[in-house]
């Protein structure tokens, strides 16, 4: 066995830690970070032959973890559909509160600053409170929000992975936006 050689046997010890970490940090529960960690390592067994020792083992692991989360994404955004017209029950339009030329928020509507500079304790707060909200959002709004915002995705590669159409990619950024606000707000947040 070669220094570059993997051992599957090794990985949950070596690298099941830290692939759960990451995986928590970009899902919205323990179990389905679990699953992607457990969904890592099936793939990675399944693919031990392509194994190239071209890059680390563990970097080779972030890499289908990676994938397998944008895949938990697409999944969920294909479970349900937004429809276009669900942005309330006869209350603000999008254009309301933004512009729709550029998608940015409308003068009065812009968002103030949520955190004060003594705020490590409330940034924490923050962090907590948007992952409570985000996991509210319709399952379409919370995959295209967390591609986007967290795995930074650009907005095209969004679209061909969940297949929208860029229209549809907007709108339904701009629901998840509105949504999130009003969430963090309904938290005390964003109001003077």
């Amino acid at each position: 066995m070669t220094p570059n050689t993997p051992v599957p046997a090794q990985w949950p010890a070596r690298f099941g830690d830290e692939l759960y970490r990451f995986a928590l940090s970009r899902v919205s529960d323990s179990e389905t970070a679990e699953e992607l960690v457990q969904e890592t390592f099936l793939s990675a067994l399944d693919g031990l032959a392509t194994f190239r020792a071209e890059a680390s083992e563990r970097t080779w692991l972030f890499v289908i973890l990676r994938r397998k989360i944008i895949d938990h994404y697409r999944r969920q955004a294909r479970a349900t559909h937004v429809g276009l017209d669900e942005i309330g029950d006869g209350g603000p339009t999008e254009a309301d509160f933004f512009v729709p030329e550029n998608g940015h928020w409308t003068g009065p509507q812009a968002p103030h600053s949520w955190l004060r500079a003594d705020a490590a304790l409330e940034q924490q707060e923050l962090r907590d409170i948007l992952q409570r909200c985000q996991e509210r959002l319709p399952p379409q709004q919370e995959a295209v929000f967390a591609l986007r915002f967290v795995e930074e995705l650009s907005a095209e590669e969004i679209c061909q992975e969940l297949g929208l159409s860029s229209a549809n990619y907007w709108v339904i950024v701009h629901r998840a936006k509105l949504q999130l606000r009003r969430c963090l707000e309904k938290h005390g947040l964003g109001k003077n």
